[in-house]
């Protein structure tokens, strides 16, 4: 039996898969779309990729910056936060993870807000 969220799901290629899934709902979204003009998307996936990994009991290689530095000057907003959760969520739930686990791992995401949340 698997030991956390991150080998339950088959690991890494599913989560790079889902953060791929991810980011191309967000890049499609109107509200969204324009946080990322001029970004690295490959490096963003890359980065966010590990950052789930560790956060669902992964292996620990995120090496991005701190999270309320980078989300600083953005103005970010609490309906940008909430639609980025719920496009996480429809990405999980495409990859087929279940409900509850689905609800987990956007609650250790909304655990995160205040640091993301600035506009």
């Amino acid at each position: 039996m698997p030991d956390t969220l991150f080998n339950k799901y088959g690991g890494i290629e599913t989560f790079s898969s889902v953060v791929s899934n991810f980011y191309r709902k967000i890049l499609d979204s109107e509200d969204l779309a324009s946080f990322f003009t001029g970004v690295d998307i490959e490096a963003l996936m890359n980065h966010q990729t590990n950052f789930i990994a560790k956060a669902l009991g992964g292996p620990d290689e995120y090496a991005g910056r701190d999270l309320a530095v980078a989300h600083a000057n953005m103005g970010i907003t609490d309906e940008n936060f909430t639609e980025v959760a719920e496009l996480l969520a429809e990405a999980l739930e495409e990859a087929g993870v279940e409900s509850d686990d689905v609800a987990t791992i956007v609650g250790v995401v909304a655990n995160l807000k205040s640091q993301i949340v600035t506009g």
